[in-house]
């Protein structure tokens, strides 16, 4: 599924708006979402607080699971965190790895915007019609 007008979809979502997440690319099974982090994106560490990056990638999984035209919810998610970021772009990619009459399980990673991976997981989106 191609989204024609991937800012009007972030305006229809008010929390990826929120949170400064941008939809980049959206096709079946296969998506991407953006943010480049601000000084309030971050732990006080100084790092991307890790509810964010969790954030991005339930967003990307969303994204990717409604690509079949179907409303979805997340049902249950496992993120391994490997590396942060102080400063910025982070891409998520959604890609499918299982599709049922009413789950279906995303695989999703996080990058540095050089490729680095600093998340990786995946998410079980349910069904609700």
């Amino acid at each position: 599924m191609n989204y024609t007008d991937l800012t009007a979809y972030r305006k229809s979502n008010p929390f990826m708006d929120f949170c400064g997440i941008e939809a980049v690319r959206a096709e079946h099974d296969d998506c991407e979402v953006k943010m480049t982090i601000t000084a309030t994106d971050k732990n006080t560490h100084g790092f991307v607080h890790g509810g964010l990056l969790f954030t991005l990638a339930d967003c990307v999984a969303g994204l990717t699971a409604r690509s079949d035209g179907r409303n979805y919810v997340t049902q249950s998610a496992h993120i391994n965190f490997i590396k942060n970021l102080t400063e910025g772009t982070i891409h998520a990619y959604g890609m499918t790895l299982s599709r049922g009459r009413t789950i279906v399980i995303i695989r999703v990673q996080i990058k540095s915007e050089d490729g680095r991976l600093l998340a990786d997981g995946t998410v079980d989106m349910f069904c609700v019609k």
